[in-house]
């Protein structure tokens, strides 16, 4: 579910745009226009979250600030209240050719890894390994409040779907710099004022690029990992639901991971589900059948729109337009009927069946999501760490039209899919994430010194065998 980036890098204009160039009002209406039609036309359930009276007023709002020239990250910024009003954290609204979240800035950026706790701020490094006060609070940057900066960023947050506040906290931490540079700049020199060990400091300091700052960052290198501790608890650590050419195969690392459950005789499965952004649907429907204690069924139904021409380039990719066809008219929306997870489901005869404890946070989405619903639909197991940027509901994803609008040359990815969960708890709250039951957010501190307080609650909740 769910990798853009190729396709997108493949849909390049042939005359580069320069992002100085000046937007005539008329070539930004015409944009504006495009955006509006793709988005009526091609998304599943545009109007999930905000509905058309609110967007007609976001519109109109967008509208009425076309009648001067802008440059093309000017309009980008224009554009946000649109892109943000759909709470679908699928979305892509890339300048072309660009990162998806550094855009047109990828040097000078601001230097300093920082954390956003509840209601501070802290240190924790610079990102080129400069000595900076570590754990320091920052108050204020370049003279402009601190609260006054995440809530300015804040609004324009997308990575999340309806009112889940998990993937805009991800996105706030792990790209900071990017959005500060989008919303106040790129100064030559960055003055931030600090409280360190009860004193008021200020550091100044030069910026940093793209590079360093994703440095900092370091990928987990393995998809998924299965380890065994204390002799009664198996810790199934699992990065992403899909897996490349070279690395293990999933369904065979999953068979191989019960067994040794099976045959070892466990009685507690931590499942670490943390920084999972996702992958393939019928993965996250083979884990469940490790896990389900009776039969299931996984997507109540799966919503879209039919196959459109349109007056303007769009790209959706041949093998959804064929599947796409076979679609039917239901209850007044269109239903795609070739997606998994559509029947219902014989748990495995391995399956395990003890204590089962999972860990989520706000990086945790998409396919994650659709499985974490699943189980806590059916009761199925303790939840420790932080709210999913996935809905618990639904999530739109699976195949994607582009649409690159011509003269601001910014692509817009919409999702062709909603995957809609079967029998949920009526009292979930569908428009959030999953919100675990045992809350656990770390704190500078923890993340300074390695600790990892999730973890530790998820072995507290461990269950010793009857020996």
């Amino acid at each position: 579910m769910k990798k853009l980036l190729t396709l997108l890098l493949g849909l390049q204009a042939l005359l580069p745009f320069s992002q100085a160039q000046t937007l005539k009002p008329e070539q930004m209406k015409e944009d504006f226009e495009i955006f509006l039609d793709a988005l009526q036309r091609f998304h599943p359930e545009m109007y999930r979250y905000t509905d058309s009276a609110d967007f007609k007023a976001i519109f109109s709002g967008i509208e009425s600030k076309l009648d001067e020239p802008l440059n093309q990250v000017e309009f980008y910024k224009t554009m946000l209240p649109a892109v943000s009003a759909l709470k679908d954290g699928h979305l892509k609204w890339i300048i072309q050719g660009e990162d998806q979240h550094y855009g047109a800035f990828e040097s000078d950026l601001f230097p300093l890894k920082l954390y956003f706790e509840e209601n501070k701020v802290k240190v924790l490094a610079h990102f080129s390994g400069e000595s900076v006060p570590v754990l320091a609070e920052v108050v204020r940057i370049n003279g402009t409040p601190i609260a006054t900066i995440k809530e300015t960023i804040w609004s324009r947050l997308t990575f999340g779907d309806g009112d889940s506040e998990g993937g805009k906290k991800y996105q706030l931490n792990r790209y900071f710099p990017a959005y500060y540079a989008l919303e106040y700049g790129l100064p030559d020199l960055y003055r931030v004022e600090l409280i360190h060990e009860g004193k008021s400091l200020t550091w100044e300091g030069k910026g940093v690029n793209k590079s360093q700052i994703e440095a900092g960052y370091p990928q987990e290198d393995t998809p998924f990992s299965f380890r065994l501790t204390n002799g009664w608890t198996g810790v199934l650590k699992i990065n992403r639901f899909f897996s490349y050419k070279h690395e293990p195969d999933f369904k065979q690392f999953l068979k191989n991971s019960f067994n040794s459950l099976q045959e070892e005789n466990i009685c507690n499965l931590i499942l670490d589900l943390r920084g999972n952004e996702g992958g393939f649907e019928k993965l996250g429907i083979e884990l469940y059948r490790y896990l389900a204690q009776d039969e299931f069924e996984y997507y109540d139904f799966v919503s879209t729109r039919e196959n459109q021409k349109t007056a303007y380039p769009s790209h959706t990719s041949k093998i959804f337009r064929i599947l796409n066809s076979f679609s039917k008219e239901r209850n007044g929306s269109v239903r795609f009927t070739k997606a998994h997870g559509l029947k219902t489901y014989q748990p495995y005869k391995n399956r395990f069946n003890g204590n089962l404890i999972v860990l989520l946070d706000g990086q945790s989405f998409s396919v994650t999501t659709e499985f974490a619903s699943r189980v806590q639909a059916d009761g199925r197991a303790h939840f420790v760490g932080e709210e999913t940027a996935g809905g618990a509901e639904v999530n739109s994803s699976g195949f994607f039209t582009i649409v690159t609008l011509p003269n601001s040359k910014i692509d817009l990815g919409i999702p062709r899919l909603g995957f809609h969960m079967a029998n949920l708890n009526p009292q979930m709250p569908k428009n959030r994430g999953i919100v675990p039951n045992h809350t656990v957010i770390p704190v500078a501190e923890d993340l300074h010194s390695g600790k990892d307080p999730v973890m530790e609650k998820a072995l507290e909740l461990v269950v010793r065998p009857n020996l």
